[in-house]
């Protein structure tokens, strides 16, 4: 398989996507005209089945088979079974109870409509994304971003309920997390019998879904005012992508890194929005556009059958290259704390990375 979207017992693909465009769901899944209600975007997505938690059985010593302290979870229209030891303390949580939450939480936000939705592997993980237009973003009046309410859970325990703002970059769809409004920064709600009252609990925090779209926009249009200078420049990258700590490891493969970042960074997305250029909103650009579509991913046993492109859009969009992103907004926000005001550059940017850190910074400062 080119991708781990799961295929049910009719052969199909359980993901869909609204519309035509290009995505920034890596191509995946069906194409339909809209999903307005949880009941559609479940459908569509093949979702429309239930979870069972059934007690496992072992044979004692003696020859009799007892109940033990473990369960298995099932999916009831084929029998597959998605989990083989959860603890009696984890809680189900059925698709249909998922999507009647993400509605809930939409209840307020005028022209909110459901965007892609499907199940990953044998159907253990399950997710969805909600437009919502009201939270959009523009950088400096024209770089825009399309917000998003992504919620993915995992019947296997893999993954608790979690929902966040995501911010897809319409120019090249690069995806950049914010966190809803919660002390903890992101809405992550484990699987145990506190679910549901903490599940009543979140809706609430969706009232401010639009305002944490626009501190978003305040902290990225600060990053287009904010200069990357040499020193700036070097220490974000030490940060994001640190130096091994035995000098007689092999760098190669950080410096392959930094060499992709700083080619990302010179060019700009070839120049699109000249304004930005040279500035830490630029950098941060840089960073998301190399985890998205650049960044190696590791095949492991649980990914067996992956592509390089689906092991790295899980990656950035609920994985290692989420949390790479949002932790390059912070760092990128500490680091240039206090840096020269940005003065829009119009230089065309070079085709080389020739001396690397040096060469870009010298070109961008010209």
């Amino acid at each position: 398989m080119a991708h781990d979207i799961f295929r049910n017992a009719n052969g199909m693909d359980c993901m869909f996507v609204v519309g035509k465009r290009e995505d920034a769901w890596h191509k995946l899944g069906q194409r339909c005209d809209e999903a307005v209600s949880w009941e559609q975007a479940m459908t569509l997505a093949g979702l429309d089945w239930q979870v069972v938690k059934n007690q496992n059985y072992a044979r004692n010593p003696q020859g009799k088979v007892v109940p033990v302290s473990s369960y298995s979870i099932f999916r009831d229209t084929d029998g597959a079974e998605l989990a083989a030891n959860v603890g009696e303390g984890f809680t189900i949580k059925q698709n249909r109870e998922c999507f009647q939450f993400v509605d809930d939480l939409l209840q307020a936000n005028g022209g909110a409509h459901y965007d892609s939705a499907g199940a990953l592997g044998n159907g253990a993980t399950i997710w969805c994304a909600v437009r919502v237009p009201r939270a959009d973003i523009a950088v400096n009046g024209e770089d825009k971003h399309e917000s998003y309410l992504v919620f993915t859970t995992a019947h296997d325990g893999s993954c608790a309920h979690t929902a966040a703002l995501s911010s897809v970059r319409v120019v090249c769809k690069n995806t950049l997390r914010q966190a809803l409004s919660t002390s903890t920064g992101i809405l992550r709600i484990k699987h145990t019998k506190n679910a549901n009252a903490r599940f009543e609990d979140a809706k609430r925090t969706m009232d401010g879904v639009v305002m944490d779209a626009k501190k978003l926009e305040a902290k990225l249009q600060m990053l287009a005012t904010r200069r990357i200078t040499r020193e700036s420049m070097t220490t974000v990258l030490d940060r994001l992508f640190p130096k091994p700590p035995d000098k007689e490891q092999n760098t190669t493969r950080r410096e392959n890194i930094l060499a992709e970042v700083l080619a990302l960074y010179e060019s700009n997305d070839r120049n699109a929005f000249p304004a930005i250029r040279g500035t830490g909103y630029n950098l941060l650009n840089a960073v998301t556009e190399y985890t998205d579509h650049y960044r190696t991913a590791r095949i492991t046993d649980a990914r067996e059958g992956y592509s390089i492109d689906k092991a790295r859009a899980e990656n950035a969009v609920i994985g290692t290259g989420e949390r790479l992103k949002s932790q390059a907004l912070d760092v990128i926000l500490e680091s240039t704390n206090g840096a020269p005001v940005h003065s829009p550059i119009y230089s065309k940017p070079v085709t080389s990375t020739t001396g690397l850190l040096d060469a870009v910074i010298a070109n961008q400062a010209s």
